[in-house]
């Protein structure tokens, strides 16, 4: 991570109509781009050197942005050219991710403290300035750990913009009631609440393995006594033709395996290489990102994270595209009918996605993104496994798989063409199917019979 922080300047909000591109070939300032930006707390590397998504997703949640966000930063209105505001975007988002790295059980307030000590704030910032500032920070820290969707300021009708009063998280169309318990904080936990403490009081968003959040005795039953899953009867392919679910690809990581009784969607976290990279960077050079530093250190908190759990999480992440996509052929098609990125630019696409979810493991293919594999099973993500046991393999998302497992034990086949898909007991589909085809032939000779009685006494 870079450690000089460029003291840059703007002399006026950024307009809504300015929309930064970043695609690879020049910054908003006509300049070459010379940097990837990195997420989870990783800094910036050369060009095309880093996963190439990052950037043009970050620009497109920087485009989001209320212009008054701007203001908490030092301005002098002399040195303002069109492309400060993303310049010095960058630096803060930088200068942000470093703090909460390297500074344990820190606060969104003592990020703003930080700020102040580098003067990418001013030391005379308005009680306003502040309140935006703890809105950016938060902002900052969910796009560097992807773990929630910040919300925008709600838009108010008066012609002087009002500042946030408080934190929230952005979930369209409902929410699991476990993992997000409250959408919505108090701006005053900025000051106390460390970020563990803060991300816990809307939810589990950072599960500890082997939990279960439910304390419904049926639910219970399941986690406990079903530890194992089968590739061939446990896929995306199951879980969409027998128990009607629709997939959401979603691009918060917390939200991954989240499945919402009400609207019978399963979340799915659309960018995998941040896990990958995230866990590269951790085993290699043991260098917590911004998702590790969200943890807690507390043995009270049983059901919340430690950096272990965090690690785990990230391996299992990539672990589950394989469970649900990879290992049958039906199963494939399904993840190809859809497609993840289709709302977003072409630079916006973690071509690893396809890799993990669209393609068989086949170790004689040389083309088949093989150092990719070989990376994955160096992190202890095996890239195929008939049978799952969920205490080993999945401890962390256990508790998710243990609902969509009982959902599947609990539908039954509606329709003949539920009937015909349903083959999770190959030995009754075939009872069942052998019945009918033969109970149809017999039905159909003793038609045929009755119609040639019928002909031959015509005939005489």
């Amino acid at each position: 991570m870079a450690k000089g922080i460029i003291n840059l300047h703007i002399g006026h909000k950024p307009d809504h109509g300015l929309a930064i591109s970043v695609d690879g070939r020049e910054s908003s300032t006509g300049a070459p781009e010379t940097q990837d930006i990195l997420p989870n707390g990783l800094g910036s590397c050369p060009k095309n050197e880093g996963p190439r998504w990052y950037s043009a997703w970050l620009s497109a949640q920087f485009n989001e942005l209320p212009a008054e966000v701007f203001d908490i930063f030092h301005s002098e209105h002399e040195h303002c050219t069109p492309g400060s505001h993303w310049d010095l975007f960058v630096s803060a988002f930088l200068a942000i991710a470093e703090s909460i790295v390297s500074t344990s059980n820190i606060t969104i307030d003592g990020v703003i403290i930080q700020l102040l000590d580098k003067q990418l704030m001013p030391t005379d910032a308005s009680p306003e300035t502040l309140q935006y500032a703890r809105y950016f920070i938060f902002s900052v820290l969910g796009w560097q750990t992807m773990l929630f969707q910040p919300a925008r300021p709600t838009d108010q009708p008066q012609q002087q913009p009002q500042p946030p009063q408080q934190l929230a998280i952005n979930e369209q169309r409902g929410c699991c009631e476990f993992t997000h318990m409250d959408l919505q904080q108090p701006m005053g936990v900025c000051a106390h609440e460390p970020l563990s403490e803060l991300l816990m009081g809307f939810g589990i968003l950072l599960p500890a393995t082997n939990i279960c959040l439910n304390d419904d005795p049926d639910v219970q039953q399941v986690f406990h006594h079903r530890t194992e899953v089968n590739a061939k009867t446990f896929n995306a392919y199951s879980l969409s033709s027998i128990a009607g679910i629709r997939i959401k690809w979603v691009d918060a990581l917390a939200c991954h395996l989240e499945f919402n009784s009400t609207t019978k969607e399963l979340s799915l976290f659309r960018f995998p290489s941040f896990c990958l990279l995230s866990l590269e960077s951790y085993a290699r050079r043991r260098r917590r990102g911004c998702i590790h530093a969200c943890a807690t250190t507390s043995k009270l908190r049983c059901q919340w994270a430690t950096e272990e759990d965090v690690d785990q999480l990230l391996r299992e992440i990539l672990l589950s595209y394989r469970l649900l996509f990879a290992q049958t052929k039906k199963a494939r098609r399904v993840f190809r009918a859809v497609d993840p990125f289709a709302h977003g630019p072409r630079e916006s696409r973690d071509l690893l996605l396809g890799s993990l979810c669209g393609k068989r493991k086949n170790n004689d293919d040389r083309n088949n993104n093989s150092d990719m594999m070989m990376v994955l099973c160096g992190l202890g993500v095996p890239l195929q496994k008939e049978t799952y046991c969920l205490p080993r393999d999945f401890p962390v998302l256990r508790y998710r798989i243990t609902v969509l497992q009982r959902l599947l034990d609990t539908t039954t086949a509606r329709t003949w063409a539920q009937l015909w898909r349903d083959k999770r007991d190959s030995a009754n589909w075939l009872t069942f199917w052998a019945v009918i085809f033969f109970g149809a032939f017999g039905s159909l000779m003793a038609f045929m019979q009755v119609v040639l009685q019928f002909v031959q006494l015509f005939v005489t």
